[in-house]
């Protein structure tokens, strides 16, 4: 939508690429600049108010007594994963220091030292502050270096959870430990999922106020899953208006090495608010309410991954509902020549995982994307999409693939040749019937979903094991590591020859008319399950009203009675295999709720036990009819 100067100044503009290199990609775009319409987000440039589709806010219902909007009674919990790094205890001084709000501050740092050789993050901030408060002739304010006698002002809200260098294994594997320790002070109730947590690096500088500030720019955004992330600018821009502009670095674009990798970094100037992105998470700058780290947890099971750690996490993020946008100011940065020039604090690359734990991790990746070099069983692959580090339910994979425009099937930096670095329209989904802040529960050793079966608004949701009768068919897990496809394969073929030879001969066995008496006995079962004559019965099935459920349980029951008697009703395969027998008590319980009619909608076992019972029937029928009909003429002919 064209906008005047006036409009543009008010929202700003956002840069979309240089058009040579935007070709060289393979994108169509002509590049250069475009205004910034945050109406788009919501309507999609549509001027119908039915068109008009906006992101979750906050309800009273949700916010766990604190207000809709700002952190009055929150706190703010910030990871930071360290590994040997001497800048550490300074970024400890900088946010504390420059914080409007110190004391509601929690900093979880994840220290990777060698011991007596490297120095403690805390006790140096300590030595710090004590050399601020000399600085300013004995202290007050935080910001002094904290009141005379408190020899490390803030030292009970940092929270170390050091390992030995050589046990580190990669930032995924640090923000890993970080994230379970986010989950432990949830589950001990000193987090709450309405505070805001943030993940940054362990070298970084803020502008003053500047967690009060970015709560109101996260509140700006409007959306209570919004997550603001990207490459922050150097701390050599600390306290400047980039060009004049507010410029901004903004994440819109990847390229593929061994894994997904953010690439070529866009620049928004003068954005009104944060600005809604294609899906494309940093890991230097990760703000938001403390449910999306609840749900969301950083895999650690991927160690040695630096190339592909992000656009995962993206994926996750956006798939639970939550959306990724570029911040609009700079109010913290990263000292990348502090911490880029030092040996030390790049050696993790030599940490304590093998070509095979690394291997491992691409598997994981690529199987939880899409992305060539994954799992290729696709129970397997499903098994692991819905693990604890896994995808989200409330949007699909697909919806990713369109609204990030990245072919991950392919390995594809485009699906269409679409610039996506513009103006976007963001993706409706459910939400979850349990609330924004209900965590997802998973096995803590198979990390395998518990919240089963799914509900209707998951995108997980299988009619068939979720929905009525759900448990009757059972939902099919991840099999062992050492399992060969190709023969699990050839048993599983074996096994539906043999099933399909079985039913043949049952079939065979009912067409010679050998079992009337035995179906004359169902008949009667069944008649009895009716109602006696059928004069006052309850119908099995009408067109209008479709099946009788209880009316259905009764005759299912006699089917059963029947059975036990010696009439085989049910095909072999559901009444003798190992494993997939009727599980009774089940499978006719009278609680299973018809919430559709038809017999396309009933499990595929009570199809099965249906079709059976009726086709027993009608050789019933048959049979004695031409009993009667062979009657009457001996007896006409006797006459």
């Amino acid at each position: 939508m064209s906008q005047n100067s006036e409009t543009k100044a008010k929202y700003g503009s956002i840069f979309l690429g240089n058009p040579k290199n935007l070709e060289k990609d393979g994108y169509d775009s002509t590049g250069g600049n475009v205004d910034y319409d945050p109406a788009f987000e919501c309507t999609g440039g549509s001027t119908d108010p039915a068109d008009k589709q906006c992101p979750f806010q906050l309800q009273s219902d949700d916010a766990m007594g604190h207000g809709l909007t700002g952190w009055e009674g929150r706190l703010l919990h910030m990871n930071l994963p360290s590994y040997r790094d001497p800048l550490c205890p300074r970024t400890l001084k900088y946010l504390f220091t420059k914080a409007k709000r110190p004391f509601d501050i929690r900093v979880r740092v994840l220290q990777q030292n060698v011991p007596n050789e490297d120095p403690g993050c805390l006790e140096e901030y300590c030595k710090m502050m004590e050399d601020l408060r000399r600085e300013n002739g004995g202290g007050g304010t935080t910001a002094q270096g904290g009141p005379e006698g408190d020899e490390c002002p803030h030292a009970d809200q940092v929270f170390i959870h050091a390992i030995h260098a050589k046990d580190a294994a990669g930032p995924t594997y640090a923000r890993g430990l970080l994230g379970a320790d986010i989950r432990k002070a949830y589950d001990e109730n000193v987090l709450s999922p309405q505070d805001f947590c943030l993940s940054t690096d362990s070298h970084m500088d803020f502008e003053p106020e500047w967690d009060q500030r970015m709560v109101e720019m996260w509140d700006q955004a409007e959306n209570e899953y919004a997550v603001l992330s990207t490459y922050v600018a150097d701390v050599a821009q600390l306290g400047l208006n980039l060009n004049g502009v507010h410029e901004v670095p903004h994440l819109c674009m990847v390229m593929f090495t061994s894994q997904v990798r953010t690439h070529a970094t866009k620049c928004a100037r003068n954005l009104s608010k944060p600005k809604l992105t294609n899906a494309i998470w940093g890991a230097g700058l990760s703000f938001s309410k403390c449910h999306a780290e609840l749900k969301v947890p950083v895999d650690p099971h991927t160690p040695g991954i630096f190339d592909g750690e992000e656009f995962n996490r993206a994926a996750r993020f956006w798939t639970y509902g939550y959306d990724i946008y570029t911040p609009n100011r700079v109010w913290i940065l990263h000292d990348y020549p502090g911490s880029q020039h030092n040996p030390k604090t790049s050696g993790w690359g030599h940490g304590s995982f093998s070509n095979a734990d690394l291997k491992n991790a691409f598997y994981r990746l690529n199987t939880i994307l899409d992305v060539p070099g994954g799992e290729k069983n696709y129970e397997k692959g499903l098994a692991l999409k819905r693990s604890k580090y896994g995808l989200g339910d409330r949007r699909s994979l697909d919806q990713l693939i369109q609204f990030s425009g990245i072919d991950l099937r392919h390995k594809k930096v485009t699906i269409d040749g679409k610039n996506r670095c513009g103006n976007l329209q963001w993706v409706p989904f459910t939400e979850n019937p349990k609330g924004v802040n209900y965590i997802p529960k998973f096995d803590d050793i198979t990390e395998e979903p518990l919240d089963l079966p799914y509900e209707k608004t998951s995108v997980w949701y299988d009619p068939r094991v979720d929905g009525v009768g759900a448990g009757m068919v059972a939902r099919r897990t991840i099999g062992s590591e050492e399992e060969d496809p190709a023969e699990s394969e050839g048993e599983r073929a074996a096994a539906a020859k043999a099933a399909h030879e079985e039913h043949r001969a049952e079939a065979e066995k009912l067409a010679g008319s050998s079992l009337h008496e035995e179906h004359a006995a169902l008949a009667a079962a069944l008649l009895e399950a009716e109602g006696g004559d059928g004069s006052g019965g309850r119908v099995l099935y009408s067109r209008e009203g479709g099946f009788n459920r209880d009316a259905i349980s009764n005759v299912a029951a006699a089917a059963i009675k029947a059975e036990e008697g010696g009439v085989h009703i049910f095909p072999p395969l559901l009444r003798g295999a190992p494993g997939l027998g009727i599980p009774k008590g089940r499978f006719f319980s009278s609680t299973i709720k018809m919430t559709k009619h038809g017999v396309e909608h009933l499990p595929v076992p009570i199809k099965l036990s249906v079709l059976a019972m009726v086709l027993g029937l009608c050789f019933a029928i048959i049979a004695s009819g031409g009993v009667r009909q062979k009657r009457r003429a001996e007896s006409r002919k006797s006459g």
